[in-house]
Parts: C-alpha cells; structure tokens; sequence
C-alpha cells in the first residue's frame, strides 16, 4: 500500500487526522526538493521538522499501541469469543481502529466486564528475557506477589494477601489460559503448565470475582494469552542459558491464513538448581488454532502438555537458613525428595453469533494430572478432569440505555485416585507400604447471570449472581506406617451450596479516565486433602472443616493526568469468614488445615507510569495490606494434646504488609533497549502465634536487549538479551510457608531460599 492510499484509509476508518497529517508532511519533507540559493537553510529546517515529526508519530503510535492491547484484552477475556471481531455496531456509536490492522473492532458485545480492577502484562514486559518464570512480569502489578515453591516455574501467586498460604501451587485464584479454566475442580493450579516465552500477555482481574468465575476466585484471577500465528508469521527459535547450568531451547511455528490461525510452541527446560538437590528438567508443549468458520461462527481448539522432573530441596529452619541457605536441609529426608508430574489439556470453545445482538457459545476442557512426589511421604495420584458450560450473551436497548446481558450454566467433574507410601529415606526415595489409598469425586455445577447497564453514556451501573453446588466424596483406608496393616476408614460425603454477589459503578468520562466502586463476593471449598489429613500431618479424618467466603469492598480511579503519565489508585477492604489456612508439620511429613473464623484484609494498590522522553519508562507499583485475625481460636498440640490458643488481633501469616516494585525502561529506534529494576518485599509472618518471620528483602535486576528485523538470508528477526538478576546478590528468602505453632520456632521448617546473583543471556531468530 503507498502512502496516499495508507492516508486515504487512514481517514476513512477515523485515525486521527493528526496522525495522518504528521505522516503526510514527513513524506514531503523527503519529497520536496530544496529552493534557490537557500536551499541548504531550507534541506536543514525540512529534516529538523522531519525529526520533530517522527517523535510526535511515535508518541501518537505508542498510543495506539496501548489501545490495542486494551482492545486484544477484552478480546481474550476467560471465556470470550468471537463477538468482538464480528460485531458492528459500536457500543455508545464510537468506533476504536487498530493501526497495523486498519480493521474496526466493536465493544457492543464485549467479554471484559465493568466495574473490575484490571491490569495487563504486555509482550514487551515479557520478550528479551530469560523466560524462566512469571514472577519477572507479574511482580510489576500492584497487588501481586509470587513466592518460591517445588520446581523451576512452580510459583504460588497472591493477590492482595490472598493465595500464597499453602507450601505449593496457587490456590485461591483462579488461574486461565486463552480464555480455558486450567484450575482443577479441586481449586489447584500449577504454573508448569505456563511457559512464559510463549505468552502474548497476562491479564489479571483483582479482587473477589465467584459470580463471574465460579469456586476459588476469592483474590481475583489470572489469564494467560498466548502469542496467535499472526504474532510468530513464520519460525521462531529461542536459547537462553545462564548460571547454575540452566539452559534454555524453544521453537514457535505460526501463520495466519485466511480462516485459520495457527500456532505451536514447543520449549524444553534444564539446570542444576542454586540450591543442593534442586535439578530440574521441563519440556512444554502448546499448540492453539482459530477457525473463522464464516461471519458468524468462529471454533478455538487447544492442546497443552507438560512433563516435569525436579529434585525439591528440604525447607529450613531460621537457623539452617542462617548458617547455610544453599544446603538442601538436615537428615536422610532431605536428600530423597523429588517431583514427576505430567499434566495434559485439551480443550475447544464453539461460538456463534445467531444475530447481531445475540451470540451463543460453547465450551469444553479435558484436564488430566499425573503425579509421582516423593517427601515426607511418597504420593502417587491421578486426577483426570473434565469441564464444560454454555453462554448466552444479548445486548438489548432497554428504554433507550444499552443493556449488556449474560447468562451460563456449567458443570465440572473431577476424579481422583490416590495412593500415600512410606517414604524410607534411604536417600534414595524408595517407597515401602502404602499409608492410605484413596478414591474420590468433586462435581461442581452451578450458573451465573450478570447485568451491565449504561445508565448515561458516561455511566455504567453492573449487576451479577453467581451459585455453584459443589459435591466431594471420598473414600480413604488408612494402613499403619510402618506395618502396612489396615488400622481405620475415613471418608467425607460433604455437600456445598454457595451463592456469591458482584456489583459495581464506574465513571467513565473519556477513553483513558475511569473511576469505579465495587462490592463482590468469593468462595472456596475444602479440598480431599484438607478432609483426609489430620492435624498431624498423616491421612486422618478433617471432617469439620468449612467452606471459606470473603467480602470485597474497593474503590478505583484510573486516570491520565498527563499524555505522558497515567496513575492508578484503589483502595479495598476484604472481610473474611471461616478462612482456610494450611499449616506445615514439622519432620516434612506433611501439612493440615484449619479454619479462621474471622480475618480482615484491607489496604491500597499503586500504580504509575510516566514517559519522560521518547522511548524512556518509569513505572512504580506499590501494595499496602494489612491482614488481621479479628475471631480465631487456633488448636495446637501440646505434649501430643490438643489445646486451644486465642489468635484475636494476630497478623495472618504469609501476608507482606508491604511491596514496593520500580522500573526504568528505555527502547531506542534502532532497536537496543534495557531496563533497570528495583523490588522491595517487607518482612511477614510466618506462624499464627505471629513469632517468626521471612526477612525483608531489596533486589535489583538489570536487563540489556536488542531487537530488530533484519534481512540476512533465512533470518528476518534477531533479537538477544544479558540479564543480572539479584546483582548486589542478597541472600534472603523467596518463600516462607505458613508452620504449625505445635513446632517449636526452632524447629520449624519455613523457609526456601531466593535465587543469588545470576547471570542469564539468550538470543531470539525469526526465520523465512
């Protein structure tokens, strides 16, 4: 396309007419020839304007930039579907166009509700880095800690304060992937299965959100976006290497035809751990095709798998840590732990757009978990899953106001077979007789509805519902630890009904000012582990254990005060009843669960960004929590009896009352870039009795890049990176799991250690 047929289209499909008139006169600045005996003076002035030019067109597109990716996160919103490419009728007449795709989007039927706290991670957060784990890219948000677990991805999230309180995984936040629920039914999630180099972007939705996204969004959620064909257009290939022998290969295959959009990723994963008995070896696969079956129907099929192999260290007490960090803990037990995991999803979404105001989708996901852990005891257990729900989406004029309507109905069914051995710790992991053998279901089934009505064009008033009957049977025969022989029964028939509301108002004065007030409410069940392990750590009945909900209150504005500066600040304030806290138990031989009656979490998130000069970001995102027990009557064990202490007033553990992340970023033209980071992790609890802590910490990352498109033979995309992570190599801890006061603070086994100075570099090749 030439440049007066660019401009042309450029006006027709309502780009700002500053921007075409900025391109059309840089073009005659390089046309025009120079005039009489002035014509030096005049070639100087013409190149200064043409300079001045190009720095306004790139602010300008770095604007449209932004717009886009707003644009592709409402497009990839858990559950989304074609509607945002179909539509054509914008909602409140205003038409949003894309740049690169001169293509106009409509907002009529769109997925990303109202009234929501929303931040998103962008490829430029992501790209040009080690790809290790998302805690590079995330960590940048406000209300978002991600904390050490078992294995080189295995990372708990929390937000704000909620999700970090368990020894591994992430648990109460919902986690997707392109819009597909990969939370087991059992409220599990595992970041193995993400590779980072594949992601396009993360968006992630704070606060209490069970009426949009069912059991366990009591923090909010997390969407992974993978990268789509178009974005790859040919072969990528990645290798990545850096200290302690980690190394790092991946291969993107990707192409957008005319109906199809295709992409596959495959990456595998090694290195020796900086921690003793910490190796670890991962191989990822990720494979995603878009069909646009005609204008109205469109299918999404995805297939992901991941195998893991992974020694996980011992966790330390205070003083093991102290003397040395990197040791792999005390005893024969330390050295006999491990993980082999496999996990595979399939799953596909059918959407149809029946009319211009009314779309129908469809969904489905087979999601199956098979693991081999060998720690304190040796755990054998498969986990297929399966989930399916429908949706119904109509926007309707009600008395002249735009009114945005959904309703869905889903069903899940989770199974699982688990079997507990006596691990010998033999240093070798050898397996004896089984301690217990399991058998189990959870079926979850349930609706949602939810109202969003534009009470004014700059006025929108949400409303949703959420209940969801979740039903968990299991079936346990314990054996004797050391005689194998069958010493009792424990099982749990439990039946959980739970109701969760949302509502919300938001201001929204111009495209880039928002102010919004929300009420919300979340849920999440016991689990067959919480009910089949007793308080000391070995399979026992935990039958009296409640479903945990929370309250979330908050108030948000998002402005822009400034072209070049954007300002976030919210405010929140989370009221918990029956909380679920897991607590370890000393000798590794496991953990337990137990109630809170009441806890409340309130505090302030933070979030700047600020473009001084062209190419040049400084961005901050701060977090404030104060979490607190107000009704808690803890049971520990005192001389092997149960005794009851008042935790009233107490701290909750695993909660950083303070975070504090900063960044300074600059990307030049001629495609060399880099960027400075400095973190801050205030001190917390670990104990409710509220006497050990994890340690402050401030890290510092520095990063180098370059990127850009070049011409050499089969080459078309050379991009490399060094990355110095940790650079004034502070030893502290990347994780403190939440301990059982039974243990003496001597004795207990909290802490991981964070990595040390690192050293990481990499290079990145588009190929044909």
């Amino acid at each position: 396309m030439n440049m007066r047929q660019w401009l042309m289209s450029s006006v027709s499909h309502n780009i700002p007419i500053s921007i075409a008139f900025i391109v059309f006169n840089m073009s005659l600045s390089l046309v025009l020839p120079a005039t009489s005996e002035g014509s030096s003076v005049n070639q100087e002035a013409l190149l200064e304007q043409r300079k001045t030019l190009e720095k306004e067109l790139q602010i300008l597109t770095e604007k449209l930039r932004r717009v886009q990716a707003e644009l592709e996160s409402l497009e990839s919103t858990p559950n989304n579907s074609s509607a945002t490419q179909t539509a054509k009728t914008v909602l409140k007449e205003k038409e949003v166009t894309v740049l690169d795709e001169i293509s106009v989007v409509s907002t009529r039927l769109q997925q990303a509700p109202q009234g929501i706290t929303r931040s998103t991670v962008n490829r430029n957060q992501i790209d040009n880095q080690p790809a290790k784990d998302f805690r590079e890219s995330l960590e940048s948000q406000p209300g978002i800690i991600l904390r050490k677990r078992n294995g080189p991805r295995d990372y708990s999230i929390a937000i704000r304060g909620f999700g970090a309180k368990q020894a591994f995984g992430v648990q109460k936040i919902r986690v997707f992937e392109d819009g597909f629920d990969v939370t087991q039914s059992d409220g599990l999630s595992r970041l193995d299965l993400q590779d980072p180099w594949f992601m396009k972007a993360i968006d992630v939705e704070r606060g209490a959100s069970s009426a949009l996204y069912g059991n366990y969004a009591l923090g909010g959620i997390v969407n992974f976006r993978t990268r789509k064909g178009s974005d790859i257009n040919g072969v990528e290939t990645f290798t990545s290497v850096g200290s302690y022998g980690y190394q790092k290969y991946g291969t993107a295959i990707g192409k957008e035809y005319k109906h199809m959009d295709a992409a596959v990723f495959v990456s595998h994963e090694r290195g020796d751990g900086y921690q003793d008995h910490s190796d670890f070896s991962t191989t990822t696969v990720d494979a995603n095709f878009r069909f646009k079956i005609d204008d109205q129907q469109t299918f999404f099929f995805k297939a992901a798998n991941n195998d893991l192999d992974v020694l996980t260290p011992q966790r330390l007490t205070l003083t093991q840590f102290q003397t040395q960090p990197k040791q792999a803990g005390t005893g024969a037990k330390a050295n006999d732990r491990s993980r082999r995991d496999h996990r595979t999803i399939i799953g596909g979404r059918y959407a149809n757009q029946i009319t211009p105001d009314t779309e129908v989708s469809l969904s489905g996901l087979y999601d199956n978990k098979d693991i081999n852990q060998k720690f304190g005891i040796t755990l054998d257990q498969v986990q297929p899953n399966w989930k399916t729900r429908a949706d119904v989406r109509n926007v309707y004029n009600f008395f002249g106001m735009p009114l945005r309507s959904h309703g869905g109905v889903f069903f899940e069914y989770l199974e699982t077979e688990t079997t507990n051995l006596r691990n010998l710790a033999d240093g070798k992991g050898s397996k004896q007789n089984a301690i217990n053998n399991q058998r189990g279901s959870i079926r979850n089934v349930g609706f949602r509805i939810r109202e969003e009505l534009d009470l004014a064009p700059q006025w929108t008033i949400a409303a949703g519902l959420g209940y969801e009957r979740t039903h968990l049977s299991v079936d346990q025969v314990n054996f004797g630890f050391f005689s194998g022989t069958v010493t009792s029964k424990a099982s749990a028939n439990r039946k959980f009904h739970n109701v969760a509301p949302d509502v919300s108002i938001e201001f929204h004065p111009n495209e880039h000012d928002r102010y919004w007030t929300r009420v919300s409410g979340g849920y999440g069940t016991p689990n067959f582990g919480n009910l089949t392990t007793s308080p000391t750590g070995l399979p026992g009945a935990n039958n009296d254990l409640d479903d945990e909900r929370n309250i979330n209150l908050e108030l948000g504005g998002q402005v822009r005060l400034h072209p070049r500066f954007n300002f976030q600040l919210i405010g929140f304030w989370n009221f918990f009843k029956d909380e679920l806290i897991s607590q370890s138990v000393v000798g590794g031989t496991g953990s337990f669960t137990t109630n809170a009656d009441s806890s409340e979490y309130r505090g302030i998130e933070v979030a700047a960004e600020w473009m001084p000069l062209d190419g040049l970001t400084l961005s901050a995102a701060y977090t404030y929590v104060n979490a607190k027990f107000t009704n808690f009557t803890d049971t520990i064990l005192v001389g092997g009896i149960g005794t009851s202490v008042d935790r009233d007033g107490k701290n909750v553990p695993a909660v950083e009352p303070h975070v504090l992340n900063f960044r300074t970023a600059y990307d030049h033209l001629s495609g060399l870039g880099g960027w400075f980071e400095v973190s801050w992790i205030d001190d917390y609890f670990v104990n409710n009795a509220n006497t050990l802590k994890a340690q402050a910490a401030t890290v510092v990352n520095v990063n180098l890049h370059y990127a850009q498109d070049v011409a050499w033979g089969w080459v078309r995309l050379f991009k490399a990176y060094v990355q110095v992570e940790n650079l004034f190599d502070q030893t502290y801890m990347g994780s403190g799991a939440i301990v059982s006061d039974s243990t003496a603070d001597a004795s207990k086994q909290a802490f991981l250690l964070a990595p040390p100075l690192s050293v990481f570099g990499g290079v990145t090749l588009g190929l044909f």
